[in-house]
């Protein structure tokens, strides 16, 4: 029987292979469903993240990152998001979405405004270019996800799908 090394928490452990060409320990667990249902959901998740933000980077000009901050504020009530909501909002820190925000009004695309009732908080909000460029970037990646996704399920597909991922979401996990 052969044996391979695998990385374990900056140890390596030694695996056994079987003679039915199955293996021991942790390589053994490479079939369980949980792993295999997980690296399903992480390499579409990847395959699409690559291919929709490609696609808007060519047909619109800006990363995927630019047009999740787009849709957020344009989507917020008033058009406008306060910088701490707008972290939580796209999954980055307080510092990254600073950097980010100040990239994207160095861009044209949002600007920043003074809370009237609390001088703490600032908020960002979509310039008329930051507008036209949403406009644009919702029309292509509407497209994308046609093509990628969408085209892939039918209907009943696309109601489990939703069904399953918001059991997920809600459960908070």
């Amino acid at each position: 029987m052969g044996t391979a090394t695998i990385p374990k928490g900056g140890d390596e452990e030694q695996v056994e292979a079987r003679a039915d060409g199955g293996t021991c320990g942790v390589l053994g667990q490479m079939d369980d469903e949980r792993i295999r249902l997980m690296g399903l959901l992480v390499r579409t998740h990847r395959r699409l993240t690559e291919s929709l933000g490609r696609e808007l980077e060519q047909s619109v000009g800006i990363p995927l990152v630019f047009f999740d901050v787009l849709i957020h504020v344009g989507a917020a009530p008033e058009g406008r998001l306060t910088m701490s909501t707008l972290s939580s909002d796209v999954a980055l820190t307080t510092g990254g979405v600073t950097r980010l925000v100040d990239r994207m009004a160095d861009a044209g695309l949002v600007a920043r405004e003074n809370c009237p009732s609390d001088r703490r908080s600032i908020y960002v909000v979509l310039t008329p270019e930051g507008r036209v460029v949403l406009e644009r970037a919702v029309a292509q990646h509407v497209d994308s996800i046609d093509r990628h996704l969408m085209s892939h399920l039918d209907g009943d597909d696309r109601a489990a799908l939703e069904v399953v991922l918001t059991k997920v979401l809600d459960a908070g996990g």
